[in-house]
């Protein structure tokens, strides 16, 4: 897979100072070389990209011999956001955001007691969950690109301050070195998947603080 600074990004670029601290890559009005693959990352606003969204899902938990419950999120939901990259016209990842609100969080059923820590005066806490990357297409570039996205949504629009994700924890140590996440729960095995999880958090400010 090529690297992803080749790639024509379409998603608008929300948080240009206050969110990255690299020097900005090529901008959509920017021509990508004629043998680089459009990649498109942006969120999934008609049924058949959710569709194609929560097909990609399905099939990579079901590889990983996880258990995935019905996603019952309503696309009308103003606190939940599914975002998608597309190469070459293909999804080949995907993420959904989530802002805290009065139904509360994924996140508050193995990890309750960190969660309330989190909650406080002036901060919104917001999650990802139902992460998905093609097999075929495990470039760290892509994922970044992925988590860029979610980042830029979820400060932009969320109005988010803090940030969670479940992960197993083969793959906390890559979370924590490459986006600055901390551990703040301990091993637990989450229901929705039948699989070990810890608890991971950072404060959106700079990504690559």
């Amino acid at each position: 897979m090529q690297n992803a600074s080749l790639f024509h990004t379409t998603l608008p670029r929300l948080l240009d100072t206050e969110l990255l601290t690299e020097e900005p890559g090529p901008s959509s009005e920017t021509a990508a070389p004629v043998d680089a693959p459009e990649l498109i990352v942006a969120p999934a606003v008609t049924y058949t990209q959710l569709r194609a969204c929560g097909s990609l899902v399905r099939r990579m938990y079901a590889w990983r011999g996880y258990r995935l419950v019905p996603n019952r999120l309503q696309p009308a939901d103003p606190n939940h956001v599914t975002i998608g990259v597309w190469l070459a016209g293909e999804l080949v990842a995907t993420a959904t955001a989530s802002r805290d609100s009065a139904t509360g969080l994924l996140a508050d059923g193995l990890y309750k007691d960190e969660m309330a820590r989190l909650r406080g005066q002036s901060r919104v806490v917001c999650e990802v969950t139902r992460l998905a990357v093609d097999l075929d297409c495990h470039d760290p570039e892509l994922l970044n690109a992925l988590f860029m996205a979610v980042y830029q949504y979820v400060r932009a629009v969320f109005g988010g301050t803090e940030l969670v994700i479940e992960v197993n924890p083969r793959h906390a140590g890559y979370y924590r070195r490459t986006m600055g996440f901390q551990q703040i729960g301990g091993l637990r095995t989450c229901p929705r998947v039948d699989a070990p999880a810890v608890l991971l958090h950072r404060t959106l400010g700079h990504i690559h603080d």
